[in-house]
């Protein structure tokens, strides 16, 4: 019997997958691990490295565990023949999606109807690496230079016309606006999970993702001041296909910006009407101010009170006060 791990996944894991169809077309039975149960072989996935030592004590209730994924180490890839496999698409229940499926103010009967898309949806990548050698990002030396794996229609799953399209820069790939197309002309509902890189676009490239029908909002980067112009520029042509109120943007902080540049890009992008959201680069150590910041632009708080006025981190600011004067 072969037991799984998904330690930290917000979406099904690709990996676990194709682990889960090679293992049965053995004859195994595989299953997520259930404790108390005894395994022939456990596989965990982690995706995030702050969790890598935590899900490492695992070992202790499964010696011969196997550990993976890019939280864990980012050299460790799957065996050519189970790369090869298909994803098991009966692997995931709505059970398991639906406690990821967190916060908001939707209830429970339409957070059940998101895990089912979800659960019935195609994965997968059509790409793997990436153009770009940002320092904060482990693509390139995961995966290396942008090169081609697979055709969209290798991913479907027949279950529905929902796709979650897991390329790292489909916006570099030499044939997007093929892809784009063809998801255009099959139909299909898209969630593009990494984003697009907005510095790249072009108006073919915008018309063509206006032509596609998106699961959420269509989103990119603004990592860097350094990059400044050419994201806005990216912005501005993309919104001439795709309204402002489609678009998000991820902001990374706590990498080499300081608070004032945070500030300052939050402002150029709710100016222009595109909804930011903060991805800090290491929540392990994230100030205090930063902890306030990403809540406040993260839960849309921004759009009744202005920072300073923030109540919660008003109230840090006079702890803080009283703990200096003590």
């Amino acid at each position: 019997m072969i037991g799984l791990i998904d330690y930290d996944g917000k979406i099904p894991n690709l990996a676990l997958m194709k682990i889960s169809t090679y293992y049965k077309a053995q004859g195994e039975h595989v299953e997520f691990v259930k404790p108390g149960r005894k395994y022939d072989k456990v596989y965990c996935s982690v995706l995030f490295s702050w969790n890598r030592e935590k899900a490492a004590r695992l070992q202790v209730i499964y010696p011969d565990i196997e550990f993976g994924g890019t939280g864990y180490d980012i050299s460790k890839t799957l065996p050519p023949e189970i790369e090869a496999c298909q994803p098991d698409y009966d692997l995931y229940t709505v059970d398991d999606i639906l406690p990821r499926i967190r916060g908001g103010i939707a209830t429970r009967d339409s957070k059940i109807r998101k895990a089912e898309e979800i659960i019935n949806a195609g994965i997968g990548f059509t790409s793997r690496g990436c153009i770009r050698r940002c320092d904060f990002c482990v693509v390139p030396r995961k995966e290396g230079h942008l090169h081609h794996v697979a055709e969209i229609r290798d991913l479907l799953n027949p279950r529905s016309n929902v796709l979650i399209l897991l390329d790292n820069n489909i916006t570099a790939d030499p044939n997007v606006i093929e892809k784009l197309n063809e998801i255009r002309d099959l139909g299909l509902v898209v969630d593009i999970t990494q984003g697009i890189d907005v510095r790249l676009m072009t108006p073919e490239i915008a018309k063509a993702l206006s032509e596609i029908k998106l699961l959420r909002s269509l989103h990119y980067a603004w990592d860097l001041m350094e990059f400044e112009d050419q994201v806005m520029r990216g912005i501005k042509i993309l919104a001439q296909f795709v309204p402002v109120w489609k678009h998000m943007c991820f902001m990374l902080t706590g990498f080499n910006t300081t608070f004032k540049e945070d500030m300052y890009r939050f402002r150029q992008l709710t100016e222009m009407g595109v909804d930011p959201y903060i991805m800090p680069y290491n929540k392990q150590f994230k100030s205090e101010r930063q902890r306030h910041f990403t809540r406040w632009v993260n839960s849309r708080i921004y759009k009744v009170c202005d920072f300073e006025e923030y109540e919660p981190w008003v109230r840090a600011q006079a702890m803080e006060l009283q703990v200096t004067m003590i």
